[in-house]
């Protein structure tokens, strides 16, 4: 058999698997991949990241909705069959550009994408939270990532519906990879998909951490703020000490922060 034939034979087994998958959760393929694309809310024109496309399955419904695809998977053979899948659909390379890409090295500037998407392979990341990164830093701010993969719904595991799916595939096993988002991910949300099988995780770009007020006084007979209840702890004080220090603060008619900070300063400025 030649490379090319290889090649083919591969990419039809993995399209075969992708029917028979659906219809084991009697779910229609074009409903479910139409409704996870749509998450992106991606406006005319948008310039779309997909990686792990495979034979471009989702790729053509991404395709219908933006712009331009810029489409990545590891497999040149199945980058080649998705060539020929997005042909026949009638899509050129000027609305989809396929590429043969690390999914957690990819080659393009920050903010280069107004949207990425990833369903399916996921779970078998070498790095997830540096995948999870990458689409992520490549998304300009405001912009929406979508991805999921297989992962079990966890009111399910003790199922006959759960054990059975684990038995034949210990990848159902998996979790939503929660703990690995980038701390720029904001308004996460966390769904089961085709009868709780598959977990679906989207969220918007966001730039670094979350807005804090650390330093909005507390009202109240502690006092302080954020940053000073995190930075300003003294070190070494004993109980009845800062009991002591309560107390004093209370009929001084100051929060406990506003006393130490009044003491402390009198006494480091005392000549």
């Amino acid at each position: 058999m030649s490379n090319a034939d290889y090649a083919g034979a591969r990419a039809r087994e993995y399209d075969r698997g992708m029917e028979v998958l659906f219809q084991t959760f009697a779910t229609d393929e074009a409903t479910v991949r139409e409704q996870l694309t749509g998450l992106l809310g991606l406006a005319p024109g948008a310039r779309v990241l997909e990686t792990g496309c495979g034979t471009g399955r989702d790729t053509i419904h991404l395709a219908a909705k933006a712009g331009v695809v810029y489409a990545t998977d590891l497999s040149a053979d199945m980058i080649q069959v998705g060539r020929s899948r997005l042909a026949n659909a009638g899509l050129g390379t000027d609305r989809v550009h396929l590429l043969v890409s690390d999914a957690t090295r990819l080659p393009f500037a920050d903010g280069f994408f107004d949207a990425a998407y990833h369903f399916g392979g996921i779970n078998l990341f070498p790095d997830i939270r540096q995948g999870i990164a990458e689409m992520a830093r490549v998304v300009k701010p405001g912009g929406k990532v979508v991805f999921g993969d297989e992962g079990l719904a966890p009111w399910l595991a003790d199922s006959e519906f759960g054990k059975v799916l684990v038995n034949s595939n210990p990848l159902y096993r998996y979790q939503p990879p929660l703990a690995l988002m980038p701390v720029e991910a904001r308004d996460v949300a966390c769904r089961w998909i085709m009868n709780g099988a598959f977990y679906v995780v989207d969220f918007v770009v966001g730039v670094g951490e979350p807005y804090l007020d650390m330093d909005l006084p507390f009202p109240g007979w502690r006092g302080g703020s954020h940053r000073t209840r995190y930075y300003g702890k003294l070190d070494g004080v004993a109980p009845e000490v800062r009991q002591q220090v309560v107390d004093a603060a209370a009929r001084a008619g100051l929060s406990i922060t506003e006393w130490l900070e009044q003491t402390l300063r009198a006494a480091v400025n005392r000549k």
